[in-house]
């Protein structure tokens, strides 16, 4: 017979520390969780993540299963130099046992096998996560991750501005593009938004809400490429209109003129994923110039429509390198920090040393059973959290990241630099992105159909 949640409590209470069976399903508050065959031996597991406050993470697992002990993660940052460690790592078989990784990153190191496949012991989580989410985490029946935290894009928006110069708040991009020839005649040192040209997840942020199909794996074993289609066309074309209009600023993300550009206010808009009021927009924010935002839809290319574009998020796998008798403790930890009550609530906590967080939307559903889930972020109206779980479940299930995605970025993000400079037209620089990847995943041994 399978134990109660209120016997559980009693079994807890007086259960040693890492003696049976039953204390795998404990943790605080007496939830029970499947923990599939651990060792229930004292055993250490190495992670690696670059998210805010991983010893609140650790402690509160260790906590929950004292046997199990997790050293501290390196300080490897995020982004490219994190996967660069992590690639180095795994060539010469000193890769971590449990790794976060970006989604995007997720489909390369899965088709490098460079990933344990997990089905065994987390298929029962399906339930926690949005079918498109725990979709990026398979692979046919095998399951090669955990989802973390996820990027449903809204809109994010000045009352005031649009007020002031009587615009709508946009529905559809017609009406966006309208707003920004407007905005910036009416007022040369505004913009509805920009464009970061150095960097081509924006855009592919935008193709998912196109709903591109960038890839197809083919019955043979080939692969169908398709980074140049009709929905690609008609994104990329749209944004080099209005910057040959000089509508929106095109400049480069994440630099020094840009976060100038946030705290002086020159945007009255942005596109907003959840991770944008932590990461995008409050860190560049100035008490010189006060701006207050509110999230809304993003805009649609259909009146109707509710498709919300996918900027990102990130998973939990368990690597190669873990030793076989060690998989089942690490694939409870990936669980545990994403699906618990007491693991999301550090998930949204505030990411700073005071909030004690990690700055997060969770990807799982529950995200809104904890208090941290109600905490208002500054300079923005209302529980946008709420509206971000909105948002996620509008994701478009035709987009998925490509097993090149990192080349992609590379190559997009070289040609949209050309487009901007005038050197080529938008609709080329796409052409030629699809061109040199087609090249680079056939040199790297894949057969391609054209």
């Amino acid at each position: 017979m399978k134990p109660t949640t209120r016997s559980l409590k009693s079994i807890c209470a007086t259960a040693a520390a890492a003696a049976t069976l039953l204390a795998a399903m404990c943790f605080a508050g007496g939830t029970a969780v499947a923990s599939g065959t651990t060792s229930h031996q004292h055993v250490t597991l190495t992670w690696w993540t670059w998210t805010a406050n991983p010893g609140h993470v650790i402690s509160n697992f260790e906590k929950a299963y004292p046997w199990i002990t997790i050293q501290p993660p390196p300080s490897y940052g995020a982004g490219t130099p994190f996967i660069e460690k992590l690639e180095a790592a795994l060539g010469t078989g000193t890769g971590p046992d449990i790794t976060q990784l970006p989604q995007p990153d997720l489909p390369h190191f899965i088709l490098s096998n460079d990933l344990l496949n997990i089905a065994k012991n987390n298929s029962s989580y399906q339930k926690d996560f949005p079918p498109a989410v725990w979709d990026e985490m398979m692979q046919g029946s095998a399951l090669y991750a955990m989802p973390e935290d996820i990027g449903p894009a809204g809109f994010a928006y000045r009352p005031a501005i649009l007020s002031k110069y009587d615009l709508p708040v946009p529905t559809t991009w017609s009406m966006y593009a309208a707003d920004a020839v407007k905005l910036h005649a009416d007022n040369p040192n505004l913009y509805l938004g920009y464009f970061p040209v150095n960097d081509g997840s924006y855009i592919e942020a935008l193709f998912s809400q196109s709903k591109a199909v960038m890839y197809k794996k083919l019955p043979n074993g080939s692969y169908e490429l398709n980074y140049d289609g009709a929905a690609q066309q008609q994104v990329i074309n749209f944004w080099g209109k209005l910057i040959a209009e000089h509508a929106i600023l095109a400049v480069n993300d994440y630099t020094p003129l840009w976060s100038h550009e946030v705290a002086e206010g020159t945007f009255a808009t942005y596109m907003a994923p959840a991770w944008a009021p932590t990461y995008e927009i409050n860190p560049y924010l100035s008490s010189k110039v006060p701006q207050t935002f509110q999230i809304t839809e993003m805009p649609q290319w259909s009146p109707g429509s509710n498709i919300a574009a996918n900027w990102g998020g990130s998973t939990n796998a368990i690597t190669k390198d873990t030793p076989a008798n060690l998989v089942a403790d690490a694939a409870l930890f990936a669980a545990y920090i994403n699906t618990s009550k007491s693991g999301l609530q550090i998930d949204e906590l505030p990411n700073t040393t005071a909030g004690g967080g990690r700055g997060l939307f969770p990807a799982s559903v529950d995200r809104g059973t904890v208090p941290a889930f109600s905490t208002h972020y500054p300079n923005f109206v209302g529980n946008i959290n709420v509206k971000f779980g909105d948002y996620a479940a509008q994701m478009s299930t035709s987009f998925q990241w490509s097993p090149w995605d990192a080349e992609f970025l590379s190559d997009l993000t070289t040609q949209l630099g050309s487009a901007a400079a005038g050197k080529e037209s938008w609709s080329a620089a796409l052409a030629a992105t699809e061109q040199q990847l087609v090249s680079y995943v056939k040199d790297a041994g894949y057969s391609v159909e054209s």
